[in-house]
Formats: C-alpha cells, structure tokens, sequence
C-alpha cells in the first residue's frame, strides 16, 4: 500500500504563533549577530590598525634591537678591549711603581752621593786653597830664589872680572918680579964685581941695599895677591856651590809646580780622569748646533770639541783610544775600524782636533748603535767611555711596533729604558776575569731636565759620573 505525506495536525495557529515567535527570536538573535559583527568588525578594523600599528612598532623594535644587538656586540668589544688595556694600564701602573720605587731609592742613593759630592767638592776646595797657598808661597820663594841666581850670577860676573883682572895683576907683578929679579942678579953680579970697590964706593952699597928692599917688598906684594887671589877663588867656589844648589831647589820647586798643576789637571768638573783604552762617543746629531728648538748655539759644537781635546790631553794614562760618531748610526771619526789607535800625544790630539773640525753635526740620536759599536772593544781591553751628548736617544732599537702613534717624549724615554737595560743586561754585564768598564757623561746645552736625569742615571749605573756643560 503506498503511503502518502499528509500534513499534520498538529501545524495549526498555535504553532504560527510558535514560529513567528521563533522567527522573531531568530530576527533578534540575527540582528544582536549582525550588532555583534559590526562591532566585531569595527574591532577587527581598529585590531588591524593596531596590529598594522604594533607591526610598524615591531620591525622598529627589531631594527632598534638590531641596532642594540650591534651595539652591544660593539660594546662587549670595546668591554674586551677596555678590560685588556684595564689589565696593560694595571701593568704599567705596576711597572711605574716599581720604577717609582727604584726612582725613590736611585733620588735617595743620587742625594747620598751629592752629600757626599758636597763633602768631597769642599773637601777639594779646601785642598785646592791649601795647594794655591803652597803654590804662591812657592812661587814667592822661586821668585826670591831667582832674584838671589840673579844676584849671585851677577856677582860671579864681577868675581870673574875681578879674577881676570887680579890674574892681569899677578901676570904684571910675576913680570915685576923678573924683572926685579934679573935686575937683583945684575946687581949682585954688579956687586961681586966690585967687591973690592964697596968701601971705596959707598954709594954702590946704599944702591943694593935699596935694590934688595925692592925685592923684599915686591916678594910680600906677591904673597899678598895669591893670598888675595886663593881668596877669591874659594869666594868663587862658594858662590858656584849656591848657584848649583839654587838650580837643584829651582828644579825641585818646578817638579813640584808641575806635579801640583798635574794633580789639578788629571779631574775635568769633578771627573777623574782615567782610562788607559778609551772609547770617546761623540754626538754628531743636529741638535749639537742648537741650544733649544729652533734657537742656534753656534759655539756648541766648537765646544764640545774642545772638551774632548781637553780631556784627551789632560788623561795621564791613555794608551790606546778610538773616537766613534753617532747620529743616525755610528761612524769612526779617524778610520781604523773596530781596532784601537795608539796614543802618540800631541800628534793624536793635533789629528783628532782637525778632524772634528771638519765635521758639520746633523741626523738623529741613535745611542742604541754608539754603545753598541764602543762595547765591540771591550773584548779588546777597553775600560773607559767618555759621553759627550745634549739629549735621549730618538730612534734605534727598543721601539715597540705602535711606536708612530706615541708621541716624541714618549718614544725617547723607552729608548733611554732599553738603552740602560741594555747596557746592564747585555753590554756591560759582570764578567769574571774582565772590569765593568767606567761610563763618564758631559752634557751640552740641554733643556730637558729629562736629559740630566738619564745622562746622569746611565753614569752612576756604570760606575762613572756626570756632568753638565752651561748655557753660553
């Protein structure tokens, strides 16, 4: 049987009223929907807004944390490379109080040694007031003595003359005598022949008897002049005895005007002056004619040459020297390299002299190849250097690899450093069997007090001293 659909009894008014209610439920609910989706979608505009907002914001931030990460990458850099120069500041601050220590005990060892300078330059000064006293009290006594000579060598002249002319009158009465003898024979030959005749002729014995008195008279005149004459002539040996002994107390006075001047000659400005194989360092570099930046000293070179030259001719033991140049490097003024030249005296000094003349100073300060060059000698006997220098080393060995971004003082006081660490370390280190060798230093003209200090440190740590030259 086929079924059929059929509408059912139950869709009636009440149940339109049911689905207009229902209709009018969905109407509202739709409407609320259709409120809430405006607002959603008003929300979702302001959302998108906000999101394409807080997008912006976004990539700001990262572009900001970008940057911030860069900056902070830069900054742990700059922390790292803070900490390292924090850990070479530390270091250096250490070195600077360890050096500051040993600067405080070289400034007390340094006041010690002036103290004692003091003493021995007052000390001297009394000695050099007690040798000028001598030395004029000598000269006063050598004076007088040569007034005496001259006194004494005046009167031998006179002596001499006198004896000349009593030896004329000893010659004249010898002759007197002959004659007064030939004339005493005539007569007594006279008187024998006329013996017969005397008491006819009475005469004749008054005339002998006269001449007979002649005779005994010229006899005693005779013996007076020789005794006159031996007179003089012990006289004249007394006086030869003073003048001999004048001429030995002259010569004893000079020996000891010349040791007294020797004594007074063998220190230079409070150096004594030694050394038997000398190395003499000259500095050649352009400052040498200068006697501050830019202000000209044009006596400065003439000067340092001529406290070389003094020096020279004033040590009383040198044997064997070289004279080394330096400037941009080191050069040996008279040849003969790396091998001694030996002291001929006023030859040597003649040579030296005309050679520095000759030289025209300029370059750099390259001490660093001067010691060096001079210490090449010390295996050959060498036991002295003289320094003769107005300033720190500028260029040479030491220098660390940043050295152009220093600046100038900075760069001179590590070569002074490696210098003297050097020269205690390596050149002039204690060997047995072999002498430190003795360092004097004559500055020139500096400015810097910075170049005292290092002139004088580089001496006193090679057992040798100091001096400063004035300004003209």
């Amino acid at each position: 049987m086929r079924l059929r659909h059929r509408i059912p009894t139950i869709f009636n008014l009440s149940m339109v009223d049911v689905l207009c209610c229902a209709l009018g439920c969905v109407i509202l609910l739709w409407l609320l929907n259709l409120r809430e989706a405006k607002q959603r979608l008003k929300a979702v505009g302001e959302t998108t807004q906000l999101l394409a907002s807080t997008r912006g914001e976004l990539e700001e931030s990262q572009k900001a944390a970008a940057r911030l990460r860069q900056d902070l990458a830069a900054s742990a850099a700059q922390v790292r490379e803070l900490q390292e120069q924090r850990q070479r500041l530390l270091a250096q601050a250490q070195a600077a109080e360890q050096e500051r220590q040993q600067l405080a005990k070289d400034l007390a060892a340094a006041r010690s040694q002036v103290a004692e300078l003091i003493k021995d330059k007052l000390a001297l000064q009394g000695q050099a007031a007690q040798v000028a006293e001598l030395l004029r009290k000598k000269t006063g006594e050598l004076q007088e003595l040569t007034r005496d000579k001259t006194t004494l060598e005046s009167r031998l002249a006179d002596l001499q003359a006198l004896l000349r002319e009593r030896d004329t009158q000893i010659a004249a009465a010898a002759r007197s005598v002959d004659d007064l003898a030939a004339r005493l024979r005539d007569a007594e030959a006279r008187a024998k022949q006329m013996g017969t005749q005397l008491e006819a002729i009475p005469g004749l014995r008054a005339e002998a008897r006269t001449a007979q008195e002649k005779l005994s008279l010229a006899e005693r005149r005779i013996a007076l002049l020789e005794k006159e004459l031996a007179s003089q002539r012990r006289e004249l040996a007394d006086a030869s005895r003073q003048i001999g002994d004048l001429q030995n107390e002259k010569k004893s006075l000079l020996d000891l005007s010349n040791r007294l001047r020797a004594a007074a000659d063998n220190r230079f400005a409070g150096i004594s002056l030694t050394g038997r194989k000398v190395v003499f360092l000259v500095d050649m570099s352009g400052s040498m004619e200068l006697v501050e930046e830019k202000v000209t000293a044009p006596q400065k070179w003439t000067e340092v040459r001529q406290t070389l030259i003094k020096i020279m001719r004033s040590l009383p033991d040198l044997e064997q020297f070289q004279v080394i140049l330096f400037s941009d490097k080191a050069t040996f003024l008279l040849g003969q390299e790396y091998r001694w030249i030996d002291f001929a005296g006023k030859s040597s000094i003649d040579q030296v002299e005309a050679a520095l003349a000759a030289i025209r100073p300029k370059g750099n300060t390259n001490m660093y190849a001067a010691f060096e060059t001079a210490f090449r000698f010390r295996s050959l006997g060498l036991d002295t250097i003289y320094l003769f220098s107005d300033g720190i080393p500028n260029i040479g060995e030491g220098l660390p690899v940043n050295a152009f971004q220093l600046k100038e003082t900075e760069r001179a006081e590590i070569l002074a450093k490696h210098v003297r660490k050097t020269l205690r370390a390596e050149w002039n280190r204690p060997i047995a069997g072999r002498p430190v060798v003795r360092i004097h230093s004559i500055g020139f003209f500096y400015e810097s007090p910075d170049v005292g200090a290092f002139l004088w440190a580089l001496s006193r740590e090679n057992e040798g001293s100091f001096v400063g030259m004035s300004k003209p």
